[in-house]
């Protein structure tokens, strides 16, 4: 049973990285721009749907694929916040609620439209290789190269966002929008920006979700609940908190479908969620903000 709960451990930390991708997107919305993303998991779908067609038209590896998916997620970040969500930024949280829910519901249909409703999922060699360490403990390859890839990804985003002048205007608008103007930032340019690098994030995350996942049009909803539970598991917007409340979500998760069952699994999500509200509503790493 040891070798099991090892096994679950390591299928945790693994699946738990790109968790953690997807949480810092939500986060870096919610902490520089105060907006709610219901539609968070369904622009994982998006670009899930983005690797699957580059891989399906093109036959370029989803791993090589996500990055197309960052572009296009990127651009369409940009796009709807000129468009579309700029117009709620002085609006109460809940517009952004019924903004963005709208949206999710927009891009499943036209993805249902567009692709039909069945599961897909692509196939090349490398989904059949297994590491094994020992007898008892076994890593999926692709899991592997893809919690590789997000660690880099992870760092790069956090050195944007900490390091780089971008970065201290992000914070900045965070902390006060108006005082940031005051001192020559460009608010709305650079939420815009903002808004598109966090659904660049969630698209890579899509992209290396693939090869792993079944892509359907309503494959985003557990991602989106799982983005708000590390949010405010990791600090309201807190890049760093993100981070480490993906990796504890998927290890839990996994400890939990390995003793109690996968369905209990989404049942650790609400739990969580309700826990950290109730008891420690900064998180349990203790920031509120980028």
């Amino acid at each position: 049973m040891l070798w099991a709960a090892l096994q679950a451990v390591l299928n945790g930390v693994l699946s738990g990285a790109l968790f953690s991708l997807i949480g810092m997107g939500m986060a870096l919305i919610f902490g520089v721009m105060r907006i709610v993303n219901f539609a968070h998991g369904t622009f994982v779908m998006l670009g899930m749907y983005v690797a699957y067609v580059v891989f399906d038209r093109l036959g370029i590896n989803p791993y090589i694929g996500f990055l197309v998916a960052a572009v296009v997620l990127f651009v369409l970040g940009v796009v709807l916040y000129q468009l579309v969500l700029r117009r709620i930024a002085e609006q109460s949280e809940f517009m952004s609620i019924l903004l963005t829910l709208g949206i999710s519901l927009i891009f499943i249909d036209t993805v249902q439209l567009v692709f039909g409703a069945d599961f897909r999922q692509v196939n090349f060699p490398l989904l059949d290789i297994t590491f094994r360490l020992g007898s008892h403990i076994a890593i999926n390859a692709p899991w592997l190269l893809s919690f590789a890839i997000t660690i880099v990804l992870a760092i790069g985003m956090f050195f944007v966002v900490m390091r780089t002048r971008f970065g201290r205007a992000l914070r900045a608008i965070a902390q006060n929008r108006y005082a940031a103007s005051l001192m020559g930032i460009d608010v709305m340019r650079t939420q815009a920006i903002a808004f598109g690098l966090g659904l660049a994030a969630v698209g890579m995350a899509g992209g290396l979700l693939l090869p792993v996942f079944y892509a359907y049009p309503e494959v985003g909803h557990q991602f989106t609940l799982k983005s708000f539970v590390i949010v405010v598991l990791g600090g309201m917007g807190s890049i760093e908190g993100a981070a480490y409340a993906g990796i504890v979500l998927g290890v839990l998760e996994s400890l939990v479908s390995l003793y109690w069952g996968n369905e209990w699994a989404l049942a650790v999500d609400f739990v969580l969620f309700l826990f950290v509200l109730s008891f420690r509503p900064s998180g349990l790493f203790g920031s509120q903000r980028v």
